[in-house]
């Protein structure tokens, strides 16, 4: 096969799968800007999560302190 034949094959078969894969094509900008958003997501989320479990372990505490409160009042009314 000549080198001209086997350049026209390339070619050909280059132009053939960019158009198969023009579908799938993604745009860096926009790629990059999902990344960001998913990152700040991430970053939210990880925040909230920290606040929610300080909120939850300190009404724990509170609860357990008044469990304890409350014990002691009715220990000694009861004596």
């Amino acid at each position: 096969m000549a080198q001209v034949e086997r350049d026209a094959i390339k070619e050909a078969v280059k132009e053939a799968l960019g158009e198969e894969l023009q579908a799938f094509y993604v745009d860096r900008e926009i790629h990059y800007q999902h990344h960001e958003f998913l990152k700040s997501w991430i970053a939210w989320s990880q925040q909230c999560k920290s606040v929610i479990m300080k909120t939850v372990m300190s009404g724990l505490v509170m609860a357990l302190l008044g469990l304890i409160v409350l014990g002691f009042i009715f220990k000694v009314n009861l004596k």
